[in-house]
């Protein structure tokens, strides 16, 4: 697998010299960006039920980014420093730099549809399900990672390699204690075709190797075993004025992190019609079917890298990987009554997969969730948004979260979020 890894990089240095060596080289643009997310939440009842004894929570998160970007045509890169805190969390003379950190360190060079990125970058593919850049944590998710691809108006396909060492080490062997990345290496393919008539198709594989040995003792080197989880699937759709239909299938299995064989799979289904030029109804399903008490694999789903808070409700009571395992189906309403305002209204109903005793009873129905958002774009770098959502739980809930106690009657949930993204400078030379 390291040989793959240094194929990758030596792909990524040759890349350039593959260009036209007598091409005289040209000024480039240059620009800073900041991005500010102060963000308040209401917590009562978000990701799993509050009990009666519990009391609600509320706080105000921050994220704070700038970001230096250069591009020439053929080499583009970015630098981006963020800073992520709660109000009141650091010390006015704070020395402590735990959650500041570099959220982005790329260079990218292009040329004929054909492109190499190096260096800490997010990778985002499809809806998000399973590789995002999940925007909506204060965080996001990067990657340390060479990118290699090639694109044009009806194909790209893109290869992502992934090398990750805890510290420098001398005779020490190659074992990775999962302290930064949760994997020591990935291989990434991911294909989409595109059609002038609506029709998109792609197909996405992902091989991780994690650690499964012991790490080095002061007698001892580290003992590495490394093992290999594959994940695959296909999104399927097809899009018009009116229309928007989405098909999604993916399957898990090879040998988890925790040395645990796996087979697991998951399937969604959701579609968009235009009522108006303003108006839409959409709806959908997805299914995970959780963990079969009998078999001896892993057959709950874990979606890896994904943005949770776009599927399964905004509560995000379920990940894909819950242990009863859940079906969930919605359908919403999305309204621009202005030009600028945007309303969404959607009602989600979970039941599981399977069977939870209550009281001797085997039940299924887990409860309905309503969601209502809106976005209001004060200024063209300016957003305001926000949202409320209530959960009407069955007493089925507590235990498929493992909540041992009685529940509270009601379970919602709020934030405010207001995001300012401007280009502070821009310039040539």
């Amino acid at each position: 697998m390291q040989k793959i890894i240094t194929l990758a990089l030596l792909l990524t240095l040759v890349f350039p010299l593959q260009m036209n060596a007598q091409e005289e080289e040209k000024g480039g643009d240059f620009s800073i960006d900041i991005n500010l997310r102060p963000r308040f939440e209401y917590r009562n009842g978000y990701a799993y039920p509050r009990l009666e004894t519990n009391k609600p929570s509320a706080f105000v998160s921050n994220r704070a980014r700038i970001g230096l970007n250069f591009d020439n045509g053929f080499l583009s890169a970015r630098v981006a420093a963020q800073d992520i805190s709660i109000w009141g969390q650091k010390r006015q003379n704070d020395n402590d730099g735990a959650r500041t950190t570099m959220h982005e360190a790329w260079a990218q060079m292009r040329h004929n549809g054909f492109f190499a990125k190096i260096g800490r970058q997010s990778l985002s593919y499809d809806d998000g399900r399973i590789l995002s850049e999940s925007s909506w944590t204060p965080t996001g998710i990067w990657h340390d990672a060479v990118k290699l691809g090639y694109e044009n108006p009806m194909n790209t396909l893109h290869l992502a390699f992934a090398y990750n060492q805890s510290r420098e080490q001398t005779n020490e062997g190659t074992f990775y204690e999962p302290v930064g990345q949760p994997y020591q290496n990935m291989q990434m393919a991911w294909y989409q075709h595109r059609t002038p008539a609506g029709f998109t198709a792609s197909v996405l594989f992902i091989n991780l190797g994690f650690e499964t040995g012991d790490p080095a003792t002061t007698d001892t080197p580290a003992n590495s075993e490394k093992v290999y989880m594959q994940t695959m699937g296909t999104n399927i759709g097809y899009k018009t004025k009116i229309w928007n239909v989405m098909g999604t299938f993916y399957y898990q299995t090879g040998i988890n992190s925790n040395d645990e064989k796996v087979s697991a799979y998951m399937l969604a289904l959701r579609g968009r019609y235009a009522l108006q030029p303003r108006l839409a109804l959409y709806g959908g399903t997805e299914f995970h079917p959780g963990q079969d008490p009998d078999s001896e694999k892993i057959t709950q789903m874990d979606l890896l890298y994904r943005s949770n808070h776009s599927f399964m409700g905004s509560m995000d009571y379920f990940k894909g990987d819950d242990y009863y395992g859940v079906w969930d189906k919605y359908i919403g309403l999305n309204w621009n009554p202005w030009k600028k305002l945007g309303l969404d209204l959607r009602y989600h109903h979970f039941s599981s997969e399977q069977p939870i005793d209550v009281e001797g009873k085997n039940k299924k129905v887990l409860g309905s969730e309503i969601d209502f958002t809106f976005t209001y774009p004060i200024r063209k770098y300016i957003m305001l948004e926000g949202g409320y959502s209530f959960m009407l739980a069955t007493d089925a809930m507590p235990i498929a979260k493992d909540r041992s106690g009685t529940p509270d009657s009601w379970q919602d949930w709020a934030y405010v979020s207001l995001t300012i993204n401007p280009t502070i400078f821009k310039g040539r030379f």
